[in-house]
């Protein structure tokens, strides 16, 4: 849709309703209504229009999103090539170090984990497929940004800001600019509790013909990333992953 066109109202107001149920869990008209400022005539009426597309269930009063989201969830993710070519890599990655690990993309200017796995002893805040972060303050982001274009950068820095999560998030641009000068040099990208206290990550670019596709990485709790050590172990294990999922794009 170009910048000048008119958006639609009711498909706009029917998406909305979608994010509340997901957000809410189940909810009946009412309770949607109050969420989004609604009247509840309207608010049923879009529920209903959803429950008849098959797109919400509703049980016992209450509407739910209906498993055809899970169907479109999967088809998006595996229609991500670098999904179907990272996968397993990104599962071996995890397995080598015991940590969580995520496979990230840039979309519409943001960091969209498109793949992540579970680890001992993660912590509940982490990223989920579909997840969307401001890339300037993660490690995946930041390693995507540091392979664009300059103008690609300058957009989207100015559609989306630098703005500030924590007392490390980088907020300046020439900041940024010399992170990501540093990140080409060592082809390694670190969130040093950038996004949330407490949460590292390593991360490293996946450059296929000089377009990078996106980004891996590991992350966790601080004090496991504290060992000098530890860290050089996972940095390189980041690294060789990365390097594998290259290699699939090049032998394909």
């Amino acid at each position: 849709m170009g910048r000048g066109t008119k958006p639609i109202g009711a498909v706009e107001r029917s998406l909305e309703i979608v994010a509340a149920l997901d957000e809410l869990g189940s909810a009946g008209a009412s309770a949607v209504a109050r969420e989004l400022g609604l009247s509840k005539s309207t608010a049923y009426t879009h529920l209903h229009t959803l429950d008849e597309a098959g797109y919400a269930v509703k049980e016992n009063g209450e509407y739910r999103l209906s498993c055809r989201f899970l169907e479109l969830g999967s088809n998006v993710q595996y229609g991500i090539e670098l999904y179907r070519r990272g996968k397993d890599e990104v599962q071996s990655l995890a397995a080598d170090t015991d940590e969580r690990t995520n496979l990230v993309i840039e979309e519409d200017g943001m960091g969209t984990c498109v793949y992540t796995t579970d680890a001992k002893g993660s912590m509940d805040i982490h990223m989920g497929p579909g997840d969307r972060y401001h890339m300037h303050a993660t490690g995946t982001g930041k390693a995507i940004l540091a392979h664009l274009p300059p103008s690609r950068v300058d957009e989207i820095v100015a559609e989306h800001g630098l703005p500030e999560f924590t007392e490390n998030t980088v907020t300046t641009r020439e900041e940024l600019d010399r992170t990501l000068a540093e990140i080409r040099e060592d082809g390694i990208s670190l969130d040093e509790e950038e996004t949330v206290e407490g949460l590292r990550c390593i991360a490293a670019p996946i450059v296929v013909d000089g377009d990078p596709l996106g980004a891996l990485s590991v992350s966790g709790p601080s004090e496991r990333f504290s060992d000098a050590e530890r860290e050089a172990e996972l940095t390189e294990a980041v690294r060789e992953a990365a390097n594998v999922v290259q290699l699939n794009f090049v032998f394909s």
